[in-house]
Order: structure tokens, then sequence, then C-alpha cells
């Protein structure tokens, strides 16, 4: 049975996912933050390895070029990102940050259906907080990776070069909301959550259409 295993790394408290696949030695991760590659590279020797970034901004993917190089990942990413992913943002990064750019192996479109062994993915896009923000959706698990579009009782930041507070609001409504109720929320910061809970309880974009 395929396991969720969910770290926390670097000075933003960043969720880094993994999944092993059960046929073989095959590794699924969501996301490159400080500190992640030392964190993982032992349980991750011998696999291979597919990584997908949420979206551009530097504390969830500052280290997946060290993944890509030194452990040969394949690296997804939305296109709609790629200035993040090959601009230089330490200015947005604290002193002392390690950064690396990196030019992502296979951008991904909304709606695309990724294999890895015995985890099928489905890309979604979900514009709002970056223009190429995606949520990552398996079925399988009854899980979203949802990057930093939704938290528990909140949304994502949309003050970033990118980011527009409406299109958040629709990409919420219109994709994530529409997953079954109970799939599990695991978001790039924080606790988990779920479909269902935020759609009930979530005060900036409630489930009918008179969000604030």
């Amino acid at each position: 049975m395929l396991n969720i295993h969910a770290y926390t790394f670097g000075p933003y408290e960043n969720c880094v996912y993994v999944m092993y696949a059960n046929v073989k030695k095959v590794a699924v991760i969501i996301d490159a933050a400080s500190g992640s590659f030392d964190g993982l590279k032992k349980c991750l020797a011998d696999h291979e390895i597919h990584l997908f970034l949420t979206h551009g901004h530097w504390d969830h993917m500052c280290e997946a070029a060290k993944f890509q190089r030194e452990l040969k990942a394949v690296v997804y990413a939305h296109k709609a990102d790629q200035d993040w992913f090959t601009t230089e943002q330490s200015k947005y990064a604290p002193p002392g940050i390690f950064f690396e750019t990196i030019a992502p192996d296979v951008w991904v479109e909304h709606g695309q259906m990724i294999q890895c062994s015995d985890l099928v993915i489905k890309v979604l896009h979900t514009p709002g907080h970056t223009l190429g923000q995606i949520a990552l959706y398996m079925e399988s698990l009854g899980s979203v990776f949802v990057g930093d579009t939704l938290f528990r009782r909140t949304v994502g930041r949309t003050d970033l070069p990118g980011g527009n507070f409406d299109q958040l609001k629709d990409s919420v409504r219109r994709i994530l909301y529409t997953l079954p109720e109970d799939t599990v929320v695991y978001p790039g910061h924080g606790e988990k959550t779920s479909i269902g809970a935020e759609q009930k309880h979530n005060p900036i974009v409630p489930l009918g259409e008179n969000s604030l």
C-alpha cells in the first residue's frame, strides 16, 4: 500500500512529501525546500525519482537542481512559472539560504495524467498564488497536494509577481472544490485539511458564490 511521508524543511517550514511506489524502487517527491536534499538523499538512494514542483517560489524549488543533478530526478513544473525557475530569486530568500535555478525536464499541463509506476498523478493548473501554480491530485490516495493555493481555513498570498487574488479564489472554487469532499488536502505549509472541511469553513473562499 502506498503511504504519504510528510517532512518539514527550511526557515518557512515548507512541507515536502514523498511517496514510494509498490512495484519497484520509484519515488515521487512534491517540492524541494531548503534542506530537503540532505534530509532525504539517503532514503532515496537507488530510486527512480520524480520531483514535482508546485510553483516557482524559491522556498519550494531551491534544491530541485540538486535532486536533478545528483540523484537524476526527473523534474516536472508548469511553464507559466518559467521565469521563477530560471531567474535568480535571491532577493526573496533569507541570507544564507542555498539557491540554485532549475531547468525542469517536463512542462506539465492542466488535466495531464502522469504515471509513475503504480501511482497515477493528475495535474491541476490552479493559478493565483503564481501563474504556474499546480496541484497534484492522486485519486488512488484520496489526496491532493496544493502547494500554496489552499491552507486550512485560509489561502495563499497573492502579493508577489504573478499573484492574483480573484484568480486564486476561482482556482479554489472551480477546480479544487470539485474534488470529492473526503479528499485530503496537503498544503505547502502547515497542517493538512480536507476539501469538505474547507468548503464548509474556509472564510476566504466559501463554497457558495458570495465569497469575501
